[in-house]
């Protein structure tokens, strides 16, 4: 019976941290899930959704640079000839290529 006890006030105390760690996710979820959206309720869902929305804030972010980083050696160097830059790299290119 005190065996029993003490299993069930770990269980408790887990069960506690579980609900502690699951609003700290909601809240960081919250943040990147689009206003007016229907958030799933199930958390891997969310998680796949907020996932998904990171890699295309990462991707954009990425272009972004790279064109602001272009835009700064061109107004550096005028006779910088980057043609070849611009049109050496497909979009859709993957990581390994």
């Amino acid at each position: 019976m005190i065996c029993l006890i003490g299993v069930e006030a770990q269980l408790a105390e887990a069960l506690a941290a579980l609900g502690r760690f699951t609003s700290k996710v909601d809240a960081i979820l919250a943040a990147f899930e689009p206003e007016g959206a229907a958030a799933a309720e199930d958390l891997k869902e969310r998680l796949e959704a907020a996932h998904g929305q990171l890699e295309g804030f990462t991707r954009k972010v990425a272009e972004d640079v790279a064109q602001y980083t272009l835009g700064l050696i061109k107004s550096h160097f005028l006779e910088a000839d980057l043609e070849p830059v611009v049109d050496g790299m497909v979009p859709d290119t993957s990581d390994l290529a």
